[in-house]
């Protein structure tokens, strides 16, 4: 039998290699001089081997850069999305749509869950499991007694079973700590600041941020923004509390204490509530007090007068999301990753602008 030619026994030890791991995906083979050393071969010699692993798509050739391995495509399948509350949450939907199309582009598919009930986390996980989802879009639960614990839990039994996580909107841990978990979200801090800024450039300066109770850490967030910008104005005032907006005695104790002219509510839905509760004490909005909200949802610009808010990406945050979720799948391992995306100021009549 003839001797293989030097360059194919070079191929197909460095063949092997690949295959069996010794080079990960994305890693840097030893260059044509090292590998020359290494097998006693001239560079030509060295050059012709590693040619014939890249017309095998095994590695890719940078001039000046050298050789890396490849990076295998993913094997496209499913992948799965829980939110507690889906279809009755004005963000989250379309965020979730937006991650489905998204993923439908790279030809995944996924599946959708709204329910989180008294089961066990580890029987939710499961299921999950079951389903054949290789990652899984979690949006940690707001309200329920101990959200800390249940978030955790579910995320662990999801991460037991070899899925991958990403987290929507807000991360497990409480405000100020942070999770070792992907995030993609608004950046909740900056939200904060450029509203209330907006409200100190139209001549605000008594600031009321209002939050019902149990309200998420991207509340802290955008409180400590607002605050901040608040405290780059001279005599400007801020303060938090945190009650039910249709508590009429509650709120205009608050309002009125604070003398408040501008109130920043923690999200859109509890806006919506608390100027129907100001408008019922016969006070002007923007005359008499200023009002602003978080995530332009869909009514936000159908209410009288229409809100001034802070707009969330829904589009750029799902593709995000997908972005983040097929580079976990890639490489597992890999430092956990926070993607905060900055959202868009919406003025309307409420603030006195358009």
């Amino acid at each position: 039998m003839a001797a293989l030619a030097k360059h194919t026994i070079i191929f197909r030890h460095l063949h092997q290699e690949i295959k069996r791991g010794k080079y990960k995906d994305g890693a840097r083979l030893p260059s044509e001089v090292a590998l020359a050393r290494r097998y006693g071969a001239s560079r030509p010699t060295v050059a012709q081997a590693l040619r014939e692993l890249q017309r095998l798509e095994l590695v890719e050739r940078h001039r000046g850069a050298g050789t890396f391995v490849k990076t295998a495509p993913l094997s496209a399948g499913s992948l799965g999305l829980l939110a507690d509350g889906l279809g009755a949450t004005e963000v989250l939907e379309p965020i979730s749509v937006e991650i489905a199309r998204a993923a439908r582009a790279a030809g995944w598919n996924v599946a959708m869950g709204a329910a989180v009930d008294d089961r066990s986390p580890d029987l939710i996980a499961r299921e999950w499991a079951d389903r054949g989802v290789s990652g899984i879009f979690f949006a940690p639960i707001e309200h329920h007694p101990v959200r800390g614990a249940l978030n955790r839990a579910l995320v662990n039994g999801f991460r037991r079973r070899g899925m991958s996580v990403i987290l929507l909107d807000r991360d497990l841990a409480e405000f100020p700590e942070r999770s070792a978990h992907d995030l993609v979200a608004i950046d909740d801090f900056f939200a904060g600041f450029d509203l209330a800024d907006h409200l100190l450039a139209q001549g605000s300066r008594r600031i009321v941020f209002i939050a019902r109770k149990e309200f998420p850490s991207t509340t802290d967030l955008r409180v400590a923004g607002s605050r901040a910008a608040a405290a780059r104005v001279d005599k400007a005032k801020f303060e938090f509390a945190v009650g039910d907006p249709e508590d009429a005695a509650w709120l205009k104790r608050v309002l009125k204490s604070a003398g408040a002219d501008a109130v920043i509510a923690s999200n859109d839905a509890t806006a919506a509530r608390l100027l129907q509760t100001v408008q019922g004490f016969g006070w002007d909005i923007p005359g008499d007090v200023k009002v602003a909200g978080f995530d332009d949802v869909g009514y936000a610009s159908l209410l009288t007068p229409t809100l001034t808010t802070m707009r969330q990406p829904c589009a750029a945050l799902g593709a995000a999301a997908v972005e983040a979720m097929l580079g976990r799948l890639r490489q597992p391992d890999m430092p956990a990753r926070r993607i905060l995306l900055r959202a868009e100021l919406i003025a309307r009549k409420s603030t006195g602008t358009l």
